[in-house]
Order: structure tokens, then C-alpha cells, then sequence
């Protein structure tokens, strides 16, 4: 089964973490418990998808103990439910529920962006835009594609979306502006990279289920893992709600309009106020970790301040602006 990480080495790392006699780094996870995980990746049975599923505990489970961290794995909570990891590190004390979201299939085959498309990425806007285009078009095609794809870029809204055409019916592609960026220039998302968005719906079933399996009265993380970076925006939607163009607000710099969150993402209206951080890290490490933390009218949990922190090291996660 593929993975986006050498197994074999990664069951070596957790392995050295157990406790004595076997294990040569300080025992801060049981053998039976380990031994179980790396069983899980030595020998793959049933769907691709729960094999990676354990590749993600596994990688989070590394980085904790590493992070020192002592962790117990598959720890009961209430209900006849468990959380993947009862974390300890000093002092701070957290349960820890892993859900992996899998890439959504590429509504075209993965090709690389057309030359003649090049210049969207040029163009002087703040947003990233979804292209799509048809394959096999003649270069004349995708000039008149990019020709009607360029007013629109520069002049939509986040939310919008644009169908081309050519003058017989043919569809020649589209674009969507998917969100605003804090760079200068657009930035041109395709294939799987473009289809991220379908998969918002997906990661809040993932963060209700894993709210579901919360302890109660104790501090709960919800660690969201993909396999490549790819979906760090998807479950920061999914999360804070849509981007939305906010009229009442001042822009940033260097922006036309402000933006906000609509009332749609998972912490939404005040709803599963048990969850008060939330992290996603890429199986890959092909980009730096994130972790939210949520806004609390009243003074934050201090508990779930010291699991935030402890993550944000541990994971060697990005500032958050």
C-alpha cells in the first residue's frame, strides 16, 4: 500500500520509545501499546485508507515522544469510546483524537498548467483561483480561454465562479476565486490542488466524529492529518466557516475589500464548545503544521492553552497571524 512516508523507518522511531527492556530512549510509551501500532504498519490489512489512517497516528505519535511527551495509545474515554493518545508533558495533560482526511480525486488527470495560462499567475490580485480547462485544447482555444478568464480573475468575488465557452458551446474550462492570499499575485490552483474545496464537507463530518469522542471535562485536540499540504485550507474552512467579502470592515493593505468567516465552519455560533483547539499537520512534513486555538468570550481553559502550546512545539507548527 502507498504511503507518503518510509513505514519501515517510522516503525523503528516509535519502537525505541517504549518502555524498558526493549525500548533505549527513555520508555515513555507502553510496549504492549506500541507494539500494537507498529504491528498495524508491518502488516496492512483491509483498505488502503485506514492503513494511512494508521501511518498519520503513527507520525503523530512519533513526534509527541519526541517532542517529550509520554503518551498512552487507544486510552477509554466515556461512552465505550478512545481517544488515540492520552498525552503528559510537564504538567500539561490532553486527549488527543487523529482523523486523517484522503485527497478528493482530480475531477481532470493531473496536467500541468498550459502555457498559455501562465500569465493568470501574473496578474496583480491577492486571491487564489481554481482553474479548470479542457484537455487537448489548440493553443488558439486556450488563449481565447485565458482571454476570458483574465477580467474576471482581476474583478470577482471570493465565492464566484465563471463557465467558458467557446462560440459553438463547446466548454473550453472555468475558474473560481477560492480565497484571498497574502501575496501580490494570484495564485493558480489545478488538479487535486483545485478540488480541495469538495472536501469541506468531508473534514466536519471528520471533526464532529471526532468531537463525539471527546473526554468530558478534560482538555480534547482534534489533530486533522492529510498526506501532503495540500488541504491546510480546506480544514481551516471547514474549521472558521467560508471566506466571505466583509463590507463593514476596513481592507487590509494591498487589498480591494475586507474579508470574513461565514457562519458555516465547525466552531461556528458558539456550537461544540467542548473543542477549543484544533491542529492539522501534513504526514509528508511538506509544510509547516497549524494550530487554532479558539477565541473564548471568557478567559480561555488553561488547559487547553497548554495543549495548544504543547502541540505547537511538538509539531513545529506556524505562526499563527
Amino acid at each position: 500500500m502507498g504511503s507518503p512516508v518510509n513505514v519501515r523507518r517510522l516503525r523503528e522511531e516509535i519502537l525505541r520509545w517504549m518502555t524498558p527492556p526493549q525500548g533505549d530512549l527513555g520508555g515513555r510509551v507502553a510496549g504492549r501499546q506500541v507494539r500494537r501500532l507498529a504491528g498495524a504498519l508491518d502488516h496492512p490489512v483491509g483498505r488502503e485508507d485506514l492503513f494511512l489512517s494508521t501511518v498519520a497516528e503513527a507520525v503523530l505519535a512519533r513526534e509527541l515522544l519526541e517532542g517529550g511527551c509520554s503518551i498512552d495509545i487507544e486510552r477509554p474515554t466515556a461512552g465505550g469510546r478512545h481517544a488515540d493518545f492520552h498525552v503528559r508533558r510537564e504538567g500539561a495533560e490532553f486527549w488527543v483524537h487523529v482523523k486523517r482526511v484522503g485527497a478528493p480525486p482530480a475531477p481532470t488527470p493531473a496536467l500541468p498548467l498550459p502555457e498559455e495560462l501562465h500569465a493568470l499567475g501574473s496578474l496583480r490580485r491577492p486571491v487564489a483561483v481554481a482553474v479548470r480547462w479542457q484537455p487537448g485544447l489548440a493553443p488558439a482555444a486556450l488563449v481565447e480561454l485565458r482571454g476570458a478568464l483574465e477580467p474576471f480573475v482581476l474583478q470577482a468575488s471570493v465565492g464566484d465562479e465563471v463557465v467558458v465557452r467557446d462560440e459553438t458551446g463547446h466548454w473550453l474550462g472555468s475558474a473560481r476565486i477560492a480565497a484571498p492570499t497574502a501575496s501580490g499575485t494570484v495564485s493558480v490552483r489545478t488538479g487535486a490542488d483545485a478540488g480541495w474545496e469538495s472536501a469541506i464537507p468531508r473534514v466536519q463530518r471528520l471533526l464532529r466524529k471526532a468531537y463525539s469522542q471527546f473526554m468530558p471535562g478534560a482538555a480534547n485536540v482534534i489533530c486533522v492529518a492529510s498526506d501532503t499540504a495540500a488541504a491546510c485550507e480546506a480544514v481551516e474552512t471547514a474549521l472558521l466557516g467560508s471566506v466571505i467579502e466583509r463590507w463593514d470592515r476596513f481592507p487590509p493593505r494591498g487589498h480591494r475589500v475586507a474579508h470574513g468567516r461565514a457562519d458555516d465552519g465547525f466552531w461556528s455560533g458558539g456550537q461544540c464548545e467542548m473543542s477549543s483547539v484544533v491542529c492539522w499537520f501534513p504526514v509528508d512534513a511538506g509544510a509547516p503544521a497549524r494550530v487554532w486555538q479558539r477565541s473564548a468570550p471568557a478567559a480561555p481553559d488553561s488547559r487547553d492553552a497548554h495543549a495548544a502550546q504543547v502541540l505547537r512545539e511538538v509539531l513545529r507548527a506556524a505562526d499563527e497571524p
